[in-house]
């Protein structure tokens, strides 16, 4: 068996990456916000979540699937080799269709016509989604490879932003700046994948095996992707781009903190699989509970604290223009919980369990109540209709999903760690409330509001002993006592 790499130190880089992913877009987003615009954000934006279905037709939602697969085999070079050939051979055909596909809708789809070039520029993405094996690095959990990369794109991106948009007008260039971050990485995993696998490597193709996994994924990649891009395509269709402006300004920030916080989650999900699949139940269960409460540690404090610092973040991050998104963001704030619920329940248990059938059954229902709240909701309340909308959903999922994997949360244990993440929180919103409520400028006020905040929590659940805070308290003295030592 292969030396395991520190769960821990998995959580750590992955949350390094993912707060990546929060300071490019607070430093890019404001930048490109004022100089493009709502109108050309939001076609950006538009053109962005149309790609995103061809994307998603492509990969066929077979990332997690080959993840799990592939973390459950690593120990064994052929059968890795064998697992891999056969899922990039899977994927290229569904690239190709996929991609015949977007060109047709870009030239025969009316709407599109005033969209065309940017869609060709963006429809770039689709091609190299294949050759970037991210569900391989997932599996392999070489988190510390994917955060540098990123890390390197991010930067180059950043240059070529400042250094090409300068008017409203650039919005191509600043669709092809995310194209050249997303192929570049791609391309790059493409050529450091030969440290894992040999693709060259003669095995005998048995695709059948993956074809009934693969079309659930697929299908709850499809209703996945409906219920994350259906508000921004149908504000697109029923109202205009400044809509999908205002809507990507209040949901921007509420999905970064989601990612950073579900990233940490999602580097659990190839140990899992690991886990069971040598029946090692114990050391599962162990990670059932410890993620159940860092989930809820950290989303249910976020989400009250972005409600709170919805109007200071918009104006900071997008500007003046962007101020009528501030209700529906903080509608939205309460989705975290929702989302980070979701992730937790498919990463940890139904998808290392193989229940996957559950997770397209929650989408299904999803898309259902999204389309038509979306319908009844846009047209009387707009933006904050759609913000509506959304949050119901992220409830929705985690809901349906709570039943299947009722045996594994029972303990009074996950209880108690949520019920003092809600109390710590409650103690937080009022101290905050309290101390930077009437503060007028915006940095000012979110700057008073992160530290009063963060310590109050803080406090509060080291005090209530939550688990995660002791863990976090431990590490933390640990490495201050190794410091000091030197």
């Amino acid at each position: 068996m292969k030396n395991q790499k520190s769960l821990k130190l998995n959580a750590v880089i992955s949350l390094v990456k993912a707060f990546m992913n929060i300071v490019f877009p607070i430093v890019s987003f404001p930048y490109a916000s004022r100089i493009l615009l709502p109108d050309g954000i939001g076609r950006v934006n538009f053109a962005n979540s149309v790609v995103e279905y061809f994307i998603m037709l492509s990969v066929l939602g077979i990332n997690l699937y080959a993840a799990r697969e592939a973390a459950r085999i690593r120990d064994d070079k052929d059968k890795l080799n064998a697992l891999s050939r056969e899922i990039i051979f899977i994927n290229l055909i569904s690239t190709a269709f996929s991609f015949g596909l977007l060109l047709f809708a870009i030239f025969f789809v009316e709407k599109f016509s005033d969209y065309r070039v940017l869609l060709i520029i963006c429809s770039t993405k689709v091609l190299f989604t294949t050759l970037g094996m991210e569900w391989l690095y997932n599996a392999e959990e070489e988190y510390g490879y994917v955060t540098v990369r990123q890390t390197v794109f991010q930067v180059l991106s950043l240059v070529f932003l400042f250094s090409l948009v300068k008017t409203k007008d650039d919005y191509m260039i600043y669709a092809g700046i995310g194209v050249f971050s997303n192929v570049g990485s791609n391309i790059f995993n493409l050529l450091y994948s030969r440290k894992f696998i040999n693709l060259f490597a003669k095995t005998q193709l048995n695709l059948k095996r993956h074809i009934k996994p693969v079309m659930t994924f697929f299908g709850i990649s499809v209703a996945g992707k409906i219920n994350s891009a259906l508000d921004a395509v149908m504000l697109g269709f029923m109202l205009n781009d400044a809509a999908v402006g205002y809507y990507s300004a209040a949901i921007k920030i509420s999905r970064l903190v989601k990612e950073m916080i579900t990233s940490a989650i999602c580097s659990f999900m190839p140990r899992s699989s690991y886990y069971l699949e040598h029946n090692q139940i114990d050391e599962y269960m162990k990670i059932v509970s410890s993620v159940c409460n860092a989930t809820y540690f950290f989303s249910i404090p976020a989400a009250i604290g972005l409600m709170l610092l919805s109007e200071p973040l918009i104006f900071l991050f997008s500007g003046e223009a962007y101020l009528p998104a501030a209700p529906a963001m903080k509608v939205m704030s309460f989705s975290i919980i929702g989302m980070c619920s979701t992730s937790f329940l498919n990463q940890i248990i139904i998808t290392p369990l193989r229940k996957e059938k559950f997770s397209l059954l929650a989408q299904s229902i999803a898309v259902v109540t999204n389309i038509t709240l979306n319908v009844f909701l846009i047209l009387r309340l707009e933006v904050l209709g759609a913000a509506i909308a959304t949050t119901i959903v992220e409830f929705v999922l985690p809901l349906v999903l709570f039943f299947p994997s009722f045996r594994f949360l029972k303990s009074l244990k996950n209880l108690i760690g949520i019920m003092k993440s809600v109390t710590g929180s409650i103690v937080m919103y009022l101290l905050i409330s309290a101390v930077c409520g009437h503060i007028e400028n915006p940095l000012a006020k979110i700057g008073c509001s992160i530290v009063v905040g963060a310590c109050t929590y803080a406090i509060v659940e080291l005090l209530l002993r939550n688990e995660t805070a002791s863990l976090l308290s431990a590490m933390l003295m640990k490495q201050l006592k190794k410091h000091f030592a030197r």
